[in-house]
């Protein structure tokens, strides 16, 4: 149905229903004969269709907006209002056949009424339009830049409430803003650390090989070496590599996980067997603990085979020798907790909150042993926390200055 079609019908509507009550009230309380209600019916009904068509005609937006601002149509709407009822009175008085002294009292009352009217119209209209004038400045402001601009909220009305939602707006545009300003210094040390630790494997495999190509190693030994020292640099280089492309999926949303029915034991055990020869070389005692009923776990095997390694490592890399390193896991109503938990020096309190962000190293606190020289980014942890969420799980951590740090997450149960 066409708005034209829609606004004629909803006007007809409003005419019948405010007729019927008109001489309801007519008939019981302003104490109207009977027999004069169907002339008093049709007068009403005559007079007031002429009066609410030109009404209609002269309220449209369309004639309005001519006016101006808010406060020119508001004060346009009580004088358009005023006028029309004068003109019906005007017309009732000549139908009822008032006299012409009568007629000229009633139509100088009915000025003064309007000019009142015109007046109330007018000071009502001008806080109003100041109100709306104030959220049109804000919104011009935010839109220039200044997103510290808040507006005052006064009142319970339509523009109180658009004051609180361009409040919201604003908040929501400053956190935003500042998210972002976060996510360029973060990209800003990730592609700083990432180039650094690009450009180590590379420079030491080429020096590497131009030393073989150029005949410097004597002996076959020495050139076996050379060679195996290479192709370590260029793993490390592409184990680098896998982080960046896994970080990336992780980051744009596109890692999607097939999870499925496995044992977290077998997976623990195999991750403490790989960890045993390095974990005896640096003199740190590892142990796992598994508790019965864990399995089975829904999980990716080879996805959370990278958060265990991930977590363990960087859990020898910061732990000296004589101390411990634990792998724990137990059940926990629907989820399994995991745990993995050091006796290194510990994580300092001002970088808990950034240790699962991207470039992360925290080198002011944790040390690089010197056995460590396998480059580093500090992508792990970023990456164990997308992993473990991409599982549906939840990671954290724990830790104290000089007594160790203690990294939990949780999987779901099968």
């Amino acid at each position: 149905m066409k708005k034209p079609l829609r606004t004629a019908i909803a006007a007809l509507l409003f005419l019948a229903g405010s007729l019927t009550i008109t001489l309801l009230f007519a008939a019981t309380l302003f104490g109207v004969p009977e027999a004069d209600l169907p002339a008093v019916a049709l007068l009403l009904l005559v007079v007031g269709g002429g009066v609410g068509l030109v009404a209609l005609l002269l309220m449209r937006p369309a004639v309005l907006g001519r006016i101006g601002g808010v406060r020119g149509q508001l004060v346009g709407t009580g004088l358009i209002c005023s006028l029309l009822l004068v003109g019906m009175m005007l017309a009732g008085a000549r139908a009822m056949f008032i006299s012409e002294h009568d007629l000229s009292i009633l139509l100088t009352m009915l000025l003064f009424a309007a000019l009142l009217a015109f007046g109330f119209s007018l000071r009502g209209a001008a806080p109003m339009a100041r109100r709306i004038a104030r959220v049109r400045e804000g919104t011009s402001q935010l839109a220039n830049g200044r997103l510290e601009m808040e507006l005052p909220v006064d009142g319970h009305d339509e523009i109180s409430q658009l004051s609180v939602d361009f409040n919201r707006m604003a908040r929501a545009l400053r956190e935003s803003a500042a998210r972002e300003r976060e996510m360029e210094e973060a990209l800003r040390e990730l592609i700083a650390a990432v180039s650094h630790d690009l450009r180590t494997p590379l420079a030491s495999a080429q020096a590497l090989i131009e030393a073989v190509s150029d005949g410097v190693a004597a002996d076959e030994e020495t050139e076996a070496r050379y060679l195996s020292s290479a192709r370590n640099e260029l793993a490390n280089l592409g184990r680098l590599v896998d982080d960046l492309f896994e970080l990336a999926q992780i980051d744009t949303g596109a890692l999607r996980l097939e999870l499925e029915e496995a044992s977290l034991h077998d997976l623990i055990s195999d991750t403490l067997s790989s960890f045993h020869p390095q974990a005896e070389r640096r003199g740190v005692r590892l142990v796992g603990e598994v508790s019965e009923g864990v399995d089975p776990v829904l999980m990716n095997p080879p996805k959370l085979q990278r958060v265990l390694y991930n977590l363990v490592s960087n859990a020898l890399r910061h732990t000296p020798a004589d101390g411990t390193v634990a792998l724990r896991a137990k059940p926990d109503g629907e989820v399994v907790r995991v745990e993995i938990a050091d006796t290194g020096e510990g994580i300092a309190p001002g970088d808990l909150p950034r240790v699962f962000e991207r470039s992360y190293k925290g080198e002011k606190s944790r040390t690089r042993r010197k056995e460590d020289t396998a480059p580093g980014a500090g992508l792990g942890l970023a990456i164990a926390r997308g992993l473990i969420e991409a599982h549906g799980g939840r990671i954290s951590v724990e830790s104290r200055l000089g007594h160790g740090s203690r990294f939990h997450f949780t999987l779901n149960r099968a």
